[in-house]
């Protein structure tokens, strides 16, 4: 029982951790491009788009994942 609660503990860390991650990311993407677009260079804030979208789509996946795993741990604590 006790390595359930360790391992719930670890997913949830993690999960925060993705969560977090992706939403830099996503923030980083906007306003590099944002930068770009103000520089008047529509060819780098796509370029900057498609260099840092796989890191954030990749975090939003791994926050997805986990918070799928973890809502199973919550619905088998209930019963």
């Amino acid at each position: 029982m006790e390595t359930a609660t360790r391992t719930t503990g670890v997913a949830a860390v993690l999960f925060g951790v993705s969560v977090v991650f992706f939403l830099l990311a996503g923030l980083a993407i906007v306003v590099g491009q944002a930068v770009a677009l103000a520089a008047g260079d529509a060819t780098a804030a796509r370029h900057w788009a498609g260099a840092v979208a796989p890191f954030a789509f990749g975090g939003a996946s791994v926050a997805g994942l986990l918070s799928f795993a973890l809502s199973y741990g919550e619905k088998n604590k209930s019963d």
